[in-house]
């Protein structure tokens, strides 16, 4: 029962090295996620044998350890080195030396029940879940001090010889390897250790309410003969008081994961999976807040590794499923089963028809299928092709040099200058509002109402959000319909006549034509200054104009300004183990996928020279891939190069804010920077 297929190893800490036992999974399960497991006072890491490989299957890093002191002589050795609160502390100092195999669900069985409590309390922060195998609330009362020193006066009697006849009733004659193993590690045990681990329990108390404070997932587990220490009622008033999951295992007593591996093992991965996938739903619905989200990878990637399919229920909206690696997202924004949200607005947004410029981009040619879609998409598309963007080149480079020439004055002054409204603004404003024929001025004045207008994508806003967005969203409205009334020829005028009602349609496709030539550029000059900035040598690279195109990709890759796609099921479908109805949304981590190291290596490296095998999902995939995904490249390949080589001493001058809410199209609002002589 003891044998299995794991490594022997010390593990390093800042309080010592630990004697360890590791199961690693296999690197297509691995969930990013590891188990540490506390032995009971007179076992060992040994006693998890049965359990570390079907975790390890499971795709968790799995570690079993034994105390310091327990096997191995310490220095200075005595019984009061050996206290619960030591042992708590020397466990956290395991915790922390994990390194990137977190959060960690840590078991604790009998004494080491008490020690993983003590580190729980210590640092819930590092935990995912605690678990306690037969470790009920305290043995500070009367009957479990008698029973406890009755045991250290017979140790100090007898030595750890004294446990051999219970061993041999517990293991049949003919298991002989068990019967040795068990006479070394019983010849080999720590006397010091025993007595202070054995006085600790004395005057460890019921502590259940503080770990209940922690808020941490707990599971109480115990075998359901298992009541020499306490009683099935004590169990359960405790699991009650912990607000605790309680399991019991059948045919088993004190040491189920001895006794019943497998249904032990089981009963873990249950409460662990419910555990992740709670813990997933608070990451992502902090993530829609509606604010501006500094860094959203590092959850990203939490939700990647460890629940890469999430069904959601959104606080007032319908049921969603939340898709963060690159082949589900591709998936999701390809196949025909998934239709765009215009098709069933309600599904994402139940009060879509209560403002305007929600109601009109709702109907857009970018949010709906068929005809309604492909009519004008295809009739952009046929003028927006990667030809006409080099066309552009030239005025578009033009442009650039203008915006430089009004942002190199203001830098002149020795200043702080906010890099967005200097730069990015302008410069996205004045590329479409030319694109589109629109004065100058005007494009200006669209371009800084559509910073705020944006917010109609988002999820989540607050009231003041709701009420500037959908007031910006009125002029936009509102401008674009005047602006394009008389339009003879050009891209407005080829909107007109495929809407010739003119009607929300329309406007929704005016509004949205603007808005993604507009808000993508002007988020993707934000995010790359801000890249480029923070990694001066990948801007050195950049300043040749030969390095621009994969130095947008890669920005485009590792920043996108679209961080979420959207999608309705109009049929079943699955993606794991997950259920799709029809009906659902599906929200695409694009952030997430464009970081997938199934998508491309080292993927949280900024690196201007890569060359990935495929474009990123940055402008989509399938029928909906942007039409304008050539121009908004081609802009910024002209303008980076161009801006580095004129400013080499431009610095970031204080940290950037970034755009909110920013759920579903990141920016940044303030990015402030400052020219070195």
């Amino acid at each position: 029962m003891l044998a299995f297929s794991d490594s022997e190893l010390l593990l390093d800490t800042a309080r010592g090295p630990v004697a360890a036992l590791r199961a690693l999974p296999p690197p297509d399960a691995d969930r990013g996620a590891a188990v540490v497991l506390c032995a009971g006072v007179v076992g060992s890491k040994e006693d998890f044998g049965p359990v570390l490989p079907s975790l390890a299957a499971a795709g968790y890093h799995a570690y079993a350890y034994d105390y310091h002191g327990h096997y191995a002589e310490l220095p200075g050795e005595s019984p009061d080195r050996h206290t619960i609160e030591r042992h708590g502390a020397d466990l956290v100092a395991l915790l922390e030396g994990l390194g990137p195999q977190r959060p960690v669900h840590l078991v604790g069985h009998s004494y080491g029940g008490f020690v993983a409590r003590a580190a729980a309390l210590a640092r819930p922060d590092l935990l995912a879940s605690v678990t306690l195998i037969g470790a009920g609330p305290g043995m500070d009362n009367a009957k479990h001090r008698k029973l406890l020193s009755g045991f250290d006066h017979t140790l100090r009697l007898q030595g750890s010889a004294v446990m051999w006849p219970v061993v041999r009733r517990l293991v049949p004659e003919g298991d002989v390897a068990r019967r040795e193993f068990w006479r070394r590690r019983l010849a080999g045990m720590r006397l010091a250790f025993l007595h202070g681990a054995l006085r600790s329990l004395t005057v460890e108390g019921d502590r259940g309410a503080d770990l209940r404070a922690t808020r941490l997932p707990v599971l109480l587990l115990h075998g359901h003969r298992d009541q020499r220490l306490w009683s099935a009622r004590d169990f359960a008033a405790y699991a009650e008081r912990l607000g605790a999951e309680l399991e019991i295992i059948p045919d088993a007593s004190h040491s189920p994961n001895l006794e019943q591996p497998e249904r032990t093992v089981a009963a873990l991965l249950r409460f662990w999976a419910g555990a992740e996938r709670r813990a997933a739903e608070r990451l992502f619905l902090d993530l829609v807040r509606p604010r501006g989200l500094p860094d959203p990878y590092a959850s990203y990637r939490a939700l990647r590794e460890r629940t890469p399919v999430l069904r959601i229920e959104l606080p007032g909206k319908a049921a969603a499923v939340v898709l963060s690696r690159h082949a589900d997202v591709a998936r999701m924004l390809q196949e025909p089963g998934f239709v765009s949200p215009g098709e069933d607005p309600a599904r994402l947004t139940p009060n879509w028809r209560d403002v305007r410029i929600i109601r009109c981009l709702y109907q857009s040619f970018g949010w709906r299928e068929g005809t309604a879609h492909s009519e004008l998409r295809a009739a952009l598309a046929r003028r927006l092709v990667p030809r006409r963007a080099e066309e552009l080149r030239e005025s578009t480079a033009a442009t650039a040099e203008e915006c430089l020439d009004v942002f190199g004055t203001q830098l002149a002054g020795g200043g702080v200058v906010n890099l967005a409204e200097a730069l990015a603004i302008p410069f996205a404003s004045l590329v479409i509002g030319r694109l589109l024929d629109l004065p100058d001025a005007e494009a200006l004045r669209l371009g800084e109402a559509a910073r705020v207008a944006s917010a109609a994508f988002e999820p989540f806003m607050t009231p003041r959000q709701r009420g500037e967005m959908a007031e910006a969203g009125e002029l936009i409205l509102d401008a674009l319909e005047a602006l394009a009334a008389d339009r003879q020829d050009g891209l407005l005028a080829v909107v007109r006549r495929l809407r010739p009602d003119a009607g929300e349609q329309y406007l929704g496709d005016l509004t949205l034509l603007f808005g993604a030539g507009y808000d993508s550029p002007a988020s993707l000059v934000t995010l790359g200054a801000r890249l480029l900035l923070e990694h001066p040598d990948q801007a050195a690279l950049v300043r040749d104009d030969a390095t621009a195109e994969r130095a947008v990709e890669e920005i485009l890759r590792y920043e996108p300004p679209v961080q979420i796609a959207v999608r309705i099921a109009a049929a079943p479908a699955h993606f794991g183990d997950v259920g799709v109805e029809p009906g659902m949304a599906l929200l695409g981590l694009v952030g997430a996928a464009n970081r997938d190291p199934a998508y491309t290596t080292d993927p949280e490296r900024f690196d201007v020279l890569r060359r990935p095998a495929r474009a990123s999902l940055s402008f989509g995939a399938g029928r909906h891939f942007c039409p304008g995904a050539a121009l908004a490249r081609m802009h910024a390949q002209v303008l980076f190069p161009r801006l580095l080589r004129r400013f080499p001493g431009l610095r970031p001058a204080g940290p950037p804010r970034f755009r909110a809410p920013g759920t579903m199209l990141r920016g940044i609002e303030d990015l402030p920077v400052t020219l070195e002589a």
